[in-house]
């Protein structure tokens, strides 16, 4: 229930800001009031003006991002242009989009208490809250090491902990949960939100996952092009699903699924939760035989010989304290489309590390297109297998779009027309044909993303791995860049990809490898993978929504392996008799 006041925690009266340099406003005309105890949902599309919005509230824009601001924004009736970004902190405590970006302390405990040391908060309190918020994100093991050296869904949650840890009234979120796995995902986002409600803090929440948001906010604001295009409740705009996917944004899977369904037999309300998916369908369909049905196997790919290969890889970190990887026996054949999945921690980027000899085992051996990679160079490997970092601030490097894309060319040795012709072909392919002089960090981090693979792609490797593919991206986006890589794929390439999106592995992926805990947990067709929803599960995974929705429906004749929305309305409909 929502503490009722007359006074906004948060209003913004006819905001606009144009960033210094800029002449297209990133925000243009925003209203928004938002309650004492309010959680609220920020969504929309990439370059919406969602980020701006947040770093608004703490005063960021326009102290510390210059540009040309009117109107009025007030935290909790304090104007932010006369105030500092100090003030304002104490008050809103914001997670960057990127949380590497804020982590300054040599340990994850001091990351975690450093905001609430800075507020005088009485030191008893601050190992409490420590303790507390560390358990809470699942960092107990890592107390002492550096956040640094964390994966990115690790350094995620230590920037959610250290932000919680502060106690601020006011929560801004900025996709907190982008880099974290699934069932981890939801277990932070319903700890925050009971914290939130018991509290009775206010949220803002940047977040494209309404899947596990829409039940548990109580406003959705939808953002395109520096404008409000809709707002009301999750129940209310989910009567807009059309104009959702229009812009990018995907509701949730059994919302879709009942949207196709004549609203006669559905009801005029679209379920929001699984359970409610469930409920809404189970009396439009009979009881099948007791058998669970099953699509099958997705077309048969081609592939070719056997082109990496680990036997018995071990990665020990930081002196023997971190066994990332523990006896990992995997390979790779030439022009698969390989999914690499697993809790945060895992190991999924160290084995990938290992392929390009970025890291090498402490014990056991690689082997690349026939050869062990102890016998190769990093240079000699990157011209084999290509590798695009889960952060593209880590491997970008030159002061134009131009010298990036040239970058791994000339290393290569090339003649100049050779140079000339890979970087125009990739920069056509990612519309940098007319940006070269533009410098790479002006970019938006989902730009960054692909300027970092079009670099990449310019030396022309045999293998593209890529991890967390879609950062940074909106649905819409996100998908243009999966589907270049099934264009590659189906052009011979072999594709890695390490992602925590389940859906985007069940679309994309014809073989899913599981890691838990540095070992291998699973390993095989998407489909039979994902069919196994309590092993998954072991590795704080699950399969996409529509999925688990065969399976509790499986006494209805749905199927346990649908992976898609059009896979399991092509089932509906026929025991609909056509719909």
């Amino acid at each position: 229930m929502l503490t009722m006041s007359k006074e906004p925690d948060i209003l913004l009266e006819d905001v606009s800001f144009v960033y210094q340099g800029s002449e297209q406003p990133a925000l243009d005309g925003i209203n928004l009031r938002i309650k004492p105890g309010e959680i609220v949902m920020l969504s929309g599309p990439a370059g919406a003006g969602k980020t701006t919005l947040c770093q608004m509230l703490n005063g960021l824009v326009p102290h510390f991002f210059r540009g040309t601001m009117k109107g009025t924004v007030e935290v909790q009736g304090n104007n932010t242009a006369q105030h500092t970004i100090a003030f304002l902190s104490h008050r809103v405590g914001l997670l960057f989009q990127d949380p590497a970006s804020q982590l300054i302390a040599p340990t994850v405990n001091e990351e975690i208490a450093f905001g609430a040391e800075n507020y005088g908060v009485p030191r008893e309190e601050i190992f409490e809250r420590v303790d507390r918020f560390r358990k809470l994100v699942r960092l107990d093991q890592y107390a002492e090491s550096s956040p640094h050296r964390l994966s990115g869904g690790e350094q995620q949650a230590c920037g959610i902990a250290a932000v919680m840890a502060m106690d601020p009234d006011i929560y801004v979120l900025d996709e907190p949960t982008s880099n974290l796995d699934p069932i981890g995902s939801q277990r932070v986002l319903d700890l925050i939100t009971q914290m939130v409600r018991e509290e009775k803090k206010t949220m803002l929440i940047v977040e494209h996952k309404m899947e596990e948001m829409l039940p548990i906010v109580d406003r959705l604001i939808i953002l395109n092009e520096g404008k409000i295009i809709l707002e009301g409740t999750p129940r209310e705009l989910l009567h807009n699903v059309q104009t959702m996917e229009q812009i990018g944004l995907k509701p949730p899977q059994v919302a879709l699924l009942a949207s196709r369904i004549d609203s006669n037999r559905i009801g005029s309300d679209l379920p929001l939760t699984l359970d409610e998916g469930i409920k809404a369908f189970k009396p439009l369909l009979k009881k099948g035989d007791g058998e669970p049905n099953r699509i099958g196997s997705k077309k048969t790919v081609k592939v070719g010989e056997e082109i990496i290969r680990t036997e018995k890889l071990w990665h020990v970190y930081e002196e023997g304290s971190v066994q990332a990887l523990r006896g990992v026996d995997v390979s790779v054949k030439a022009g698969e489309f390989v999914g690499l999945i697993g809790q945060n921690g895992s190991g999924k980027t160290t084995l990938v590390k290992h392929f390009n000899g970025l890291l090498r085992p402490t014990y056991g051996d690689i082997w690349v297109m026939g050869d062990n990679t102890q016998d190769k160079t990093i240079a000699q490997l990157s011209t084999q297998i290509g590798y695009v970092f889960q952060n593209p601030d880590f491997q970008i490097c030159c002061q134009s779009v131009k010298d990036e894309l040239e970058f791994g060319p000339k290393n290569l040795k090339l003649h100049e027309e050779e140079i000339d012709r890979r970087r125009d072909e990739v920069a056509e392919i990612f519309g940098f044909d007319k940006r070269y002089d533009e410098k790479p960090f002006s970019l938006s981090k989902g730009e960054r993303q692909q300027l970092a693979v079009a670099s990449v792609l310019a030396m022309r490797p045999e293998v593209l791995i890529v991890d967390e593919p879609t950062t940074g991206q909106d649905f819409k986006t996100g998908k243009e860049m999966m589907d270049f890589y099934r264009r590659l794929n189906e052009g011979g390439k072999t594709i890695i990809i390490i992602t925590h999106d389940m859906n985007l592995a069940a679309e994309y992926c014809n073989r899913i490898v599981v890691l838990r805990k540095g070992r291998i947990l699973m390993d095989g067709p998407v489909r039979e993978v994902y069919s196994q929803s309590e092993t998954l599960a072991r590795s704080f995974l699950r399969p996409p929504q529509i999925t688990r929705f065969g399976q509790a429906m499986k006494d209805y004749g749905l199927p346990i392996d649908a992976l898609n929305v059009d896979e399991m309305f092509d089932y509906v409909s026929k025991s609909l008799g056509g719909s």
